[in-house]
Formats: structure tokens, sequence, C-alpha cells
């Protein structure tokens, strides 16, 4: 069975998990959303995603998974914007530095019947000094031998939180468990 996973945000770090993802693709669906086009169109023309969706209903709708690879001031608003969409038992996940902030976000604004795990990743050491960025910079090993942060909600189930630590390995990184507050 294909999982859909939704990938919210096409730039370096989301193209990068497409990528990275893009070896188990007989394990999942990539649909990538970006608010312009052109980047999300470039993801799809690098392999990062299996399809574009030009809306944000389109990539949501159906999605076991989504990933906001958003900047911070984007995300509030994507919540918003995305919680009436979403099925029962989505795992909702971002990759923002910023953490209490964000569960708070995720507390007040997407439904119950969804779990949120806040990811913060920290990067292969080769990558750290490319001059490039954006979806120019994407590679599939953005995350091999790194750490990325999990940080699940108070209402995560086990099952969720073992989703996002699985997603942090076959990113080629190993998770680590941190308080929001300690990581902000």
């Amino acid at each position: 069975m294909t999982i859909q996973i939704a990938i919210i945000g096409t730039g370096q770090i989301g193209a990068s998990i497409g990528l990275g993802l893009g070896k188990y693709k007989d394990m999942f669906l990539r649909l990538g959303h970006d608010k312009d086009n052109r980047i999300a169109n470039r993801a799809k023309d690098l392999g990062a995603i299996d399809q574009v969706a030009t809306h944000l209903h389109e990539a949501v709708k159906g999605s076991a998974i989504i990933i906001l690879a958003l900047p911070l001031d984007q995300i509030r608003e994507t919540f918003s914007l995305i919680a009436p969409m979403l099925k029962d038992e989505v795992v909702v996940m971002d990759t923002s530095p910023v953490k209490s902030e964000v569960l708070e976000w995720a507390k007040q604004s997407l439904p119950s019947r969804c779990h949120f795990i806040g990811l913060t990743p920290v990067l292969n050491p080769a990558y750290l000094d490319l001059p490039a960025s954006g979806v120019e910079a994407v590679n599939a090993d953005l995350f091999k031998n790194g750490i990325i942060a999990v940080v699940p909600s108070q209402g995560a189930s086990s099952d969720a939180i073992k989703l996002a630590t699985d997603f942090c390995h076959l990113l080629g990184a190993e998770h680590l468990f941190i308080d929001p507050l300690e990581l902000d």
C-alpha cells in the first residue's frame, strides 16, 4: 500500500525530504505544494516530488502524512487553512526551528483527531557551507548523518511518534527527543 505524503513548502528542506524519500517510491506518493508553483515544478523536475499540487487542498486531501517545510511566519496560517481538510489520524509534522510557539498553534488550530509532531533537523555537516539556497540547494543526503529533534504534541499517539522516528531514520538521520523549551 502506498502512503500519500504532502510536502508543503518545496524549498531546500521540503524538496530534500522528498529526495530522501525517493528511494522508497514503492512506499510513498509524494505530493508537493508551494505558494510559488515554479518552485514546486522545479522540485518535481529534480525528482523530489511525484506530483505538484497546485492548491493546498489538493495536497492535503487524502494525505496520511503532512510535512510543513515552511518559514515560521507561515505555519500558523497554514494550520488554520488545512485544519478543516485533514483526515482522521493524519500525522502533521513541521520542520521549523522554533517549537514552543508552533506546538501552541497546533493545539489551537488542528483538530484532536490528528497528531502533531514537531521536527527540527540538524543538517548533515557536509552541506553546511553550501553557497546555494532554496530549491537549488536540495540534496537527498541533506539529513544523512544528522540529527532530527523530535517534539511530539501532548496528544500525539505512540503510533504517530513511532512514525516520526521511523521517518527520521528513512532520511538517514538519528532522532533525539527533546523538550520544546530546551530546544528553543
